[in-house]
């Protein structure tokens, strides 16, 4: 199933914790890190998500007014028009789960959003290559896998 353009919070399925932006960050501009939150967070806003579907069935993220791009990596929220928002590829993997995505990069490098193996609050989302197992349709990683949900 395909998303929607809407506002959503995504959760890791490894440590089944938000993901969003710090809670205290910066005043500058510069990129903000995407990470792990607490379920229990006390500021809903920096963990709900706007999810913009496009034409050509890529997704524009974007948290906290910031569109998401991949900078060496690593997910980031970005304030400014540099670099550009990276378009992702949310793919479901309803096998593994209800509302259970993977979230990779536009073109098919076999890499996507990773959480830590062993999660904690406050470490950044990665880009890294998904490690699958082999089977049809094939099984992913917790750490590999997030849950969608819409909040509209």
């Amino acid at each position: 199933m395909d998303l929607q353009t809407g506002n959503y919070t995504i959760a890791s399925k490894a440590g089944n914790l938000f993901v969003g932006r710090k809670a205290n960050e910066d005043r500058s501009l510069r990129p903000k890190q995407v990470v792990l939150r607490p379920k229990d967070a006390d500021r809903p806003e920096v963990s709900t998500w706007t999810i913009e579907a496009l034409a050509d069935g890529t997704y524009i993220l974007t948290i906290g007014g910031g569109r998401t791009a991949d900078i060496n990596k690593l997910v980031n929220a970005v304030l400014l028009d540099q670099p550009p928002p990276t378009k992702w590829r949310i793919n479901p993997q309803f096998h593994q789960g209800q509302d259970t995505y993977t979230i990779s990069l536009e073109k098919d490098t076999g890499e996507g959003w990773q959480a830590a193996v062993s999660p904690d609050v406050g470490q950044q989302i990665t880009i890294k290559r998904y490690i699958v197992g082999r089977s049809f349709p094939p099984t992913y990683r917790p750490q590999d896998l997030f849950v969608i949900t819409k909040l509209d």
